[in-house]
Parts: C-alpha cells; structure tokens; sequence
C-alpha cells in the first residue's frame, strides 16, 4: 500500500468519528484519485478511494438509530429505489447463476483481458467484483436517499461537489506540470491500480492530460460531468465568494476537459453545451421559471464569447487549427484508431452475448464493452434492463411529490446535470456499474420524492456518538 492510500485510510477514519459534513466532502475529492489502490499487494481486485470512502459513507449513515427503517422505506418505495432495488436483486442473482448456465458456450471478452480478442463465457472472480461495486453504487444511493431529504444536507452536497471539482482540476495541473519538467516518477506513488494505466499518452504533439486518473477520458469525462454539475446548480450556490469559485471552477473544469483530448469528454462537452442552450430557451420562454434569476446576464456573456471567438477568428485564423486539428483527429477520425477497433469489438461481442443468451444476460461481471446501454444488456439481460433503465427514466421524468420549492428546484438542475453523464456512458461504460458519484445524484433526486409524514431524516452522529435525539427534520450531520 503505497503512502497516499495510507494517508487517505486515515483522513477517512478520521472524517467517519467526527461530527459534521467532512465524510462527505472527502466523499467528492477522492473522487479525484481513480487510479490509486486502497488495498495492500499488487494483485486481486482494485478498490479505489472513492469506493472505499463511500462503504464507510454508507456504513455511518446506516448505523445511525432509525436509519435502517427509513433506508427499507426508501428501497421498497415505487417512486424513489424500488425499481433499483429490483434490479440490484435480480443481477446479483444473475451474476451467479447465469455464467454457470452458459458456460462455455457463449463468446466474451472478459473484465480482466489484458490483450486483444475474446474468449469463452465461464464464472469468475469478476462476477464477485463486479457484483460488489454494483451493491456499493445502490448502497450509495441508498444513504443518500435517506439522509437527502433536508435544505442543509442539499447545501452540503453541492459544496461537495465544488470541492470535488477543484481537487480534479488541481490534480489536472499537477499531472501537467510534473509531465512538462520531467517529474512523473512523482506521480507513481498515487498510480498503483492494477489495471491498464495511460498516462503518458501524446496526441498532436501535446501531452493528453489524465490528473490521477487511469486515462484521459476518464478524467475528461469527470471534468464534464462535475462542470455540468456545478453549471446547472449555480442558482443554488450563495452569491458571494462561494458563488464566485463555482464559476472560476466551471471554467477551469472546461478547460481542463480539453486538455485531456478525449474524444467521449469532447462529445460530452457537445452535450453539456445542447442542453444548457435548450435550458435557457425554456427559461427565456417560461415567464414563471424560477431560475430565470440573472437570464440577462447569461445571454450577455454568451453574446460576448461568441463574439470574441468571432473576432479572433477573422482577425487571427490560424490560431484556430490546432485546436481544429485536435478535435478533427480525436472525434471525426476517431474511427480510425486501434481503439475504436478494440472498442468496436468489444461492443459487437457484448451484443451477441445477449442474443446469444436468450435475451437472459451472461451475468455481472462476465463481459467488457465499450457501451454502458449493451453492458447492462449482456449482464443482466432484457429484464434487467427495464428496471436499471426504467428507474433512471423515472427519477428523470418524474416530478417531487409534495416537495418544497427549494427541492424541486434541486432535483431538477440535479436532473439536467445527469443527462451528458448518461450520453458519455453510452460512449465508453465499460461495466454495468453507474459509479458512486452518478449514484449519489440519483439518490439526491430520489429523496426529493419521500412520502410527506413518512420516515424523516435524523441527525447524523460520529460513529462513537450518542444516538440521535428524536425530533422532527433535521439538519445534516456526518
């Protein structure tokens, strides 16, 4: 175990037997660090730090008295996890019994190839880890779900989420500059995931940036999500400082998506773009939006960027070309690459092995691809499917019952936010797993539709502390 794993154990033990937010906020910023190994040794499974800090995220928030009860409440519930948690049983159900149904007679490409070509259908240690990451993203949601019902808890999140987008950036920079002056053995101790690991990767003369993440799209495609995140939220935010940081951290988290030249981040930007534009259509035209609050002021920065690139461009058109170039070669000639072939081949052998099963899914676990819609498909089958997809649909769709003005404005910037992360999945999900952070927003959104007089969130304590005194809403404490 490397010393920044170390140092993370303690900063999370530390954060879970204290009172206040701090589990949560480290929750978000390790979401910066997706290539580092929270486990002793050099083999087995990757657990990574945003894994780890979110068991113990769950294992807190559950232990609180009375948070069990609202967390059954929460998951048999139609409009918030009852679906998720249809799926979660029907999948792992499926990670078992189906690689044993089917084995050796479908083709694969397993989690854990390390090389090019496919292999025959046959159980596992993926379908465990794979089982596993899927039980801690529900889980996640879970917690969420409960303790997501107060204005305060909602405030705490989305600091979370602007601490977590400046611990991307600055990890972007670091890998940045220690790359430039020749210090990337720097890095190392922080690059210890066992997996594939491209960091060092060039295109156009320029170095792709990855920060502490396994590749560049993974860190693109984070950059986008949290940069549509913490766009879409800008209302909420308090004005002032505070509101100030988000929008330098937006830029940054733009500017930083590309750098790292990926070509799913790219697409993501495309959509994060689309669906900001038709937003503010929709608040333009709704005279009674509630977030039609500094439209003008929106419109005149729009009006003057475009303008500014207008101009530069007429003035200056060359300096336009490498960044033509770089788009050109990583979106349009994309299918030209050895790793649109790769991915290419990975998705065609995930779609057979769902027709080839029937319909039924060779289990959790038991395939890669490059498409998140066909590896829910080859995992866990038609059925499966419908739920997963089924729940995120209805936690889209589905307005807050009873909510106050203050939660239905939350779930629905929350709402547009998830929408280029969805696309991006469809890009490059290699496994079933929606991830810790896509599954604390749904979780979020999900406690926005809570029963009026049901089960309410509780104070909560330090692990070592004193149970929670009954009362009725209250503020977030972890």
């Amino acid at each position: 175990m490397s010393w920044p794993a170390a140092l993370l154990w303690v900063l999370i033990f530390a954060a879970a037997v204290s009172n206040g937010p701090g589990l949560l906020y480290l929750l978000m910023v390790c979401g910066a660090f997706g290539s580092l190994q929270m486990l002793p040794g050099s083999g087995g499974a990757n657990l990574l730090p945003q894994s780890a800090c979110a068991a113990v995220f769950v294992c807190k928030v559950l232990i609180q008295r009375g948070n069990v009860l609202r967390g059954v409440e929460a998951a048999l519930d139609p409009q918030r996890l009852a679906l998720f948690s249809a799926f979660l049983v029907y999948a792992l159900f499926g990670a078992v019994v189906l690689p044993r149904v089917f084995s050796g007679m479908i083709e694969v490409v397993p989690v854990s190839a390390f090389r090019f070509g496919t292999d025959i259908l046959k159980p596992g240690a993926g379908n465990i880890t794979q089982s596993g990451y899927m039980m801690l993203s529900y889980a996640t949601a879970l917690a969420f779900t409960v303790i997501g019902q107060t204005e305060t808890t909602r405030a705490h999140y989305r600091r979370a989420l602007l601490c977590g987008a400046y611990a991307l950036i600055a990890t972007g920079l670091i890998d940045l500059i220690t790359f430039s002056l020749n210090l990337g053995a720097v890095l190392e101790p922080f690059r210890t995931a066992t997996y594939a690991l491209l960091t060092d990767v060039e295109a156009e003369g320029a170095k792709r940036v990855v920060g502490l993440m396994p590749e560049a799209s993974s860190y693109g495609t984070a950059c986008v999500g949290l940069a549509a995140a913490l766009l879409f939220t800008r209302p909420l935010y308090r004005p002032g400082t505070e509101l100030r940081l988000v929008m330098v951290a937006i830029g940054a988290l733009v500017l930083m998506t590309m750098l790292s030249t990926s070509s799913t981040a790219y697409v993501g930007l495309a959509v994060f773009g689309l669906v900001y534009g038709c937003d503010l259509l929709v608040r333009m035209l709704d005279a009674g939006n509630p977030r039609r609050d500094g439209i003008g002021l929106e419109v005149g920065l729009i009006v003057l960027a475009v303008f500014a690139v207008f101009a530069t461009f007429v003035i200056k058109p060359t300096l336009f070309d490498p960044v033509v170039a770089m788009v050109d070669k990583m979106v349009f000639q994309k299918s030209s690459s050895a790793s649109y072939v790769e991915r290419s081949l990975w998705n065609r052998v995930g779609w057979h092995a769902f027709l080839d099963s029937g319909g039924l899914g060779v289990g959790l676990g038991s395939i890669r691809v490059s498409n998140w819609a066909i590896s829910i498909l080859g995992s866990t089958g038609l059925f499966g499917a419908l739920l997963m997809f089924g729940f995120i649909a209805q936690q889209l769709v589905s307005a807050p019952r009873g909510a106050s003005r203050k939660a239905v404005l939350f779930a629905t910037v929350t709402k547009l936010a998830l929408l280029p992360v969805l696309v991006m999945y469809q890009l490059s999900g290699t496994i079933p797993d929606i991830g810790i952070a896509a599954s604390a927003a749904l979780g979020m959104i999900a406690a926005t539709h809570a029963r009026p007089g049901g089960q309410r969130t509780m104070p909560l304590r330090s692990l070592a502390g004193r149970p929670a005194s009954v009362g009725g809403p209250s503020e977030f404490q972890t």
